[in-house]
């Protein structure tokens, strides 16, 4: 499979979790991983699912503080690398695509909805140099498909003056990776 970038594109934003890699049966394994805290694992769940619902203008009645920052930073996030590491692949396509942006001068953000992104990205083999951006929404304070996330993209690649009509959004879920796309006026698409 190749992924196909329009003649126009300056820049391709990449979601990391299900999209640079295909993640089935993710869930089993952080459970398994996180049993003896499955009750933050499924707060978490709660809170990201509830946050999601707030930037789609629904209120969120579940805050972050009912699981730890620390559980979540020193527990979740280093379990989350060590399962990528040892089962999941990056995706057969990202080379050529890497080459393709590289070759065109078009930029490429990794833009995940999970923290620890150099270390997942090592734990899959990849390099973080390759990419010119590497981007957390967390790290933004918020969650996909909140638009903010577009003035972070422009920061993270120093260009202001970005028109999202330049902008390719490759990812996974249509809720997410979609709608934030289409939030900005970017292109969008799914694999």
């Amino acid at each position: 499979m190749r992924i196909p970038i329009p003649n126009d594109i300056k820049v391709v934003v990449l979601d990391m979790d299900g999209t640079i890699y295909s993640k089935p049966r993710m869930a089993w394994y952080m459970i398994r991983k996180q049993r003896r805290h499955l009750p933050s694992l499924i707060a978490e769940r709660r809170w990201r699912r509830k946050q999601r619902s707030a930037v789609s203008g629904q209120p969120s009645a579940i805050s972050r503080q009912r699981f730890t920052e620390k559980w979540y930073r020193e527990n979740y996030l280093p379990s989350m690398v060590a399962v990528i590491r040892e089962h999941y692949r990056p995706q057969s396509w990202l080379p050529t695509l890497i080459d393709e942006c590289k070759q065109r001068g078009i930029k490429i953000v990794i833009l995940s909805d999970y923290e620890a992104v150099k270390e997942k990205l090592q734990a899959l083999g990849l390099h973080a140099e390759d990419f010119d951006a590497i981007l957390a929404a967390g790290d933004v304070g918020t969650v996909k498909p909140d638009p903010r996330l577009g003035d972070a993209i422009r920061a993270a690649i120093n260009n202001a003056a970005l028109s999202w009509r330049q902008v390719l959004f490759v990812g996974d879920r249509e809720d997410t990776d979609g709608q934030l796309a289409r939030a900005l006026g970017a292109q969008f698409l799914k694999v």
